[in-house]
């Protein structure tokens, strides 16, 4: 088990500091006369070092500083590499945590919020990725800072979790130019919004529309498409909003199947994505549906809550209500 604890001389000094020392109390009281009552809640704090921001290597510092300890005793884990957040998560759920928190974007959240599916330990997030869109959603916003402090006032709510051939996800999933750029992003040792943009860039520009049959809502759909948008949550993260009426707490998953226009159009319509009128767009189809299907001749470049895979057989979403519980800022 380690954590990040800076300043330290090199990062592996500072991945080897035993978590107790965490365990410091620099207490932020909300309301001290409920927190005598209650008790601490035992929470843990899992970081993915190589999320987008890399402001995560700050995150002990602010837990230190800004986490109300009376309200909150707390540890913090560092995954190792893929799969490791969910092996963490999985313990904390063993050793009777009553929330672990993400330190990351969509990704870590997407690894180790499936451990938590279907028991009474909450998911919290501290935005630290790329894009962040759940959390965003949600209301910590992107600051580190500010996340923190939004934990001390949190209540449990539940949510959907969408899946897909079996595999969950609980922001956004798709395929096509979207899956495209996360297979892309998984390639490159860079990370955060200008990296994105500029694979997004130029892979719009070189990205071929697909042929797709949608079954959904008892009708079949044969499309020549750019994109096919799978949505639990409302945005990818930097305010990029695709689809505007989408709640994870509805039942519902919502489809915004981009069409194939002149690629000028689909640049066009950015600022669309920016404030919520995206379905204005002529070239946008748009479903509220709990099942469906996407066929295709050829392998589809495909995503789930950014993390890129290619699918060669038939894709099929369902939603699974009120699946997990999650820390949401009060108000």
């Amino acid at each position: 088990m380690s954590l990040f604890l800076p300043p330290a001389e090199n990062p592996e000094q500072a991945l080897s500091i035993n978590s107790s020392l965490m365990q410091k109390s620099n207490p932020v009281i909300v309301n001290e006369f409920a927190a005598s009552l209650l008790g601490p809640e035992n929470i843990v704090f899992i970081v993915n070092p190589k999320a987008g921001t890399n402001l995560q290597r700050n995150i002990a510092a602010l837990l230190d500083k800004h986490l109300n300890h009376r309200k909150f005793t707390w540890s913090l884990w560092t995954t190792e590499g893929p799969g490791h957040g969910l092996e963490l998560a999985r313990k904390a759920v063993l050793e009777g945590y009553s929330a672990v928190v993400a330190v990351g974007g969509d990704g870590s959240v997407n690894e180790i919020a499936p451990a938590l599916m279907g028991t009474s330990v909450a998911l919290g997030i501290i935005p630290a990725g790329s894009g962040n869109g759940l959390a965003m959603h949600l209301g910590y916003g992107r600051r580190l800072e500010k996340a923190v402090r939004l934990l001390n006032r949190s209540e449990k709510m539940l949510i959907d979790v969408g899946m897909v051939n079996n595999r969950p996800f609980f922001n956004m999933a798709g395929v096509g130019f979207d899956g495209l750029v996360s297979n892309l992003m998984k390639e490159s040792h860079f990370r955060g919004f200008w990296p994105y943009f500029i694979k997004s860039v130029r892979a719009g520009l070189t990205f071929r529309p697909f042929n797709a049959l949608i079954s959904i809502n008892g009708a079949d759909l044969d499309r020549k498409c750019f994109s096919i948008s799978v949505a639990n949550g409302p945005m990818y993260g930097y305010n990029f909003t695709i689809a505007p009426d989408a709640r994870p707490d509805d039942g519902k998953l919502e489809v915004v199947i981009l069409k194939d226009v002149p690629r000028w159009k689909y640049f066009a319509a950015v600022p669309a994505t920016l404030n919520g009128k995206i379905y204005e767009a002529p070239f946008i189809e748009h479903y509220s549906t709990s099942q469906l299907t996407i066929d295709s001749e050829k392998p589809l470049y495909a995503h789930v809550d950014g993390e890129g895979f290619i699918a060669e057989a038939s894709l099929v979403f369902s939603v699974k209500p009120a699946a997990l519980n999650v820390l949401v800022p009060r108000n």
